[in-house]
């Protein structure tokens, strides 16, 4: 398995899925804002379902609104999943969203080989079938309304300020830089108060510790120049 990101390039919008409805859909009149395409197959009963059960606990936590300003799409990368197993997941992971989240705002689509990884492979997406199972990244991908992939999030979980600040930078189409990945560093979410705080103590101890390695490297240097 493997994962090459594609910043700055652009999904194939012109590509057709099936979504829980059975209904064919065109990815171009589904992605009108920014969206979080999420890659699964809806049989796993792993890292998949540990995903997609993070989501649902970081959907309801964000102070965006679904649907307005951002929509969610997971994508079964299994040919072989029907829109049952479709349907079966999107009530299961909207229930445990444990809020009225919208169905018309997370959809989950099954498709053809051909059109699944013409997809993938436009994201840098790369993974492989292993008796009854898949090989494949942990990530998903924010795209903004033109297909654009601005941000990859990797790994099972993903917290509520590190999927806003890229929902936002997909709505003013910038791509992902290493800035956001600083202030993703400086600030946590409070899931009480539902806003986001700034983690005075994470910051501090970093900035007492780079001071600290700073200082003995001053006098580490300092000494041997002495010696010298």
């Amino acid at each position: 398995m493997a994962l090459d990101m594609q910043l700055g390039e652009k999904i194939p919008l012109g590509l057709t899925f099936t979504d829980s409805n059975g209904q064919q859909v065109q990815l171009a009149d589904l992605i009108d804002r920014p969206t979080l395409i999420v890659p699964v197959f809806y049989n796993c009963r792993t890292v998949c379902n540990v995903l997609l059960g993070g989501l649902s606990s970081t959907l309801p936590k964000m102070r965006l609104t679904p649907g307005k300003d951002y929509q969610v799409i997971t994508l079964s990368f299994d040919p072989t999943e029907t829109v049952a197993m479709a349907a079966h997941s999107q009530r299961t992971f909207l229930t445990a969203t444990r809020t009225d989240f919208p169905p018309e705002a997370w959809h989950f689509l099954t498709g053809e080989q051909e059109n699944i990884l013409k997809l993938t492979d436009s994201a840098g997406y790369y993974f492989y079938q292993e008796g009854n199972d898949f090989v494949h990244p942990t990530a998903a991908f924010i795209v903004a309304a033109d297909g654009t992939i601005v941000r990859y999030l990797i790994g099972q979980s993903i917290p509520p300020i590190t999927l806003t600040m890229a929902i936002l930078e997909a709505a003013e189409g910038r791509i992902s830089t290493p800035i956001s990945k600083a202030l993703e560093f400086c600030f946590t979410y409070d899931a009480e108060n539902r806003r986001y705080v700034f983690n005075l103590l994470r910051v501090s101890g970093t900035v007492i510790l780079l001071t600290l390695g700073s200082f003995f490297l001053f006098l580490f240097f300092s000494g041997r120049k002495k010696k010298s």
